[in-house]
């Protein structure tokens, strides 16, 4: 029968109640020490957006405009909480009433540590030496540490990373003697002439 009123017309958030494990859509847990905030923000802020209930998190959704406002509005707050790591600082933080309280919160958190982060891991990189590390291994933690500084604003310049990089290996080697000629790695115009 064309017309029929029994079935009644979907709430937009209903299909958010069918989740059974936020993990499925965002895959990774927010930590401090990964630095991984903005992936981890776009990530819930799509999957918000997708089932309609990003109103929750910017603090636009309003009790009146939906009957089930509670329910969906702990439906977020567990969300949130169910994607970050267990010795993430929120625990410990002034209680968090709404969804939009947690959201903020975590942002705020973020953008704190933002700074002092940068500056431990710009120490990091010009300091790091070669070790016993393979030239492969010595590298690879060259550029983790350079894309976590990427991720917090703090890009560093490739010319940069190749100064760290031979800067580390020297040290490393300064009481024996280089395995090559340092002055053919590098044109006339970049060799270093004592004064």
């Amino acid at each position: 029968m064309t017309g029929d009123s029994s079935n009644p017309k979907p709430s937009p958030n209903d299909k958010f109640y069918g989740i059974t494990n936020i993990k499925s859509y965002v895959p990774i847990l927010l930590d401090l020490d990964h630095l991984n905030y903005d992936f981890w923000k776009e990530l819930f802020k799509t999957h918000c957006i997708r089932y309609k209930v990003y109103g929750h998190l910017d603090g636009s959704a309003k009790i009146e405009d939906d009957p089930e406002w509670e329910t969906v509005e702990n439906i977020v707050k567990q969300s949130l909480w169910n994607t970050y790591s267990n010795r993430f600082p929120i625990y410990s933080q002034t209680q968090c009433y709404t969804a939009a309280d947690v959201w903020k919160t975590i942002e705020d958190l973020f953008h704190e540590n933002k700074e002092t982060k940068a500056m431990e891991l710009d120490h990091e990189l010009r300091s790091i030496t070669i070790g016993d590390s393979t030239v492969m291994e010595y590298c690879t933690r060259i550029k983790s540490i350079s894309d976590l500084l990427a991720n917090i604003g703090s890009t560093v310049p490739e010319r940069s990373l190749v100064i760290y990089a031979i800067n580390g290996y020297l040290r490393n080697s300064l009481m024996s003697s280089p395995p090559f000629d340092i002055k053919c790695c590098f044109p006339p115009s970049l060799r270093y002439v004592p004064f």
